[in-house]
């Protein structure tokens, strides 16, 4: 795994914008009414998210590279921070 602000920084330049944000929050808000919602995969354009809402991590893919520095985990409170998820 790589550093992870790297890569999250790279994430936040490329691939956030207002219609990321919304099915990540979306996401964030099934499991906020379900405790069975475990995981939520997401493939966007550059980027692959797995929000684990079991173990509380989020696994950034960078879907354009392979190889080890081409993924990091993170916790799940620094990605929704760093993305501004669950603000309106």
């Amino acid at each position: 795994m790589t550093n992870g602000g790297s890569l999250m920084e790279q994430f936040i330049a490329q691939e956030l914008n207002a219609s990321v944000r919304s099915v990540l929050n979306r996401a964030l808000d099934e499991r906020a009414c379900s405790d069975n919602v475990l995981i939520r995969e997401f493939e966007f354009n550059c980027f692959d998210v797995v929000l684990d809402f079991e173990r509380g991590v989020v696994k950034l893919q960078d879907a354009l590279s392979s190889g080890v520095e081409s993924s990091t985990e993170l916790p799940m409170s620094d990605f929704i921070s760093a993305c501004g998820l669950g603000l309106l």
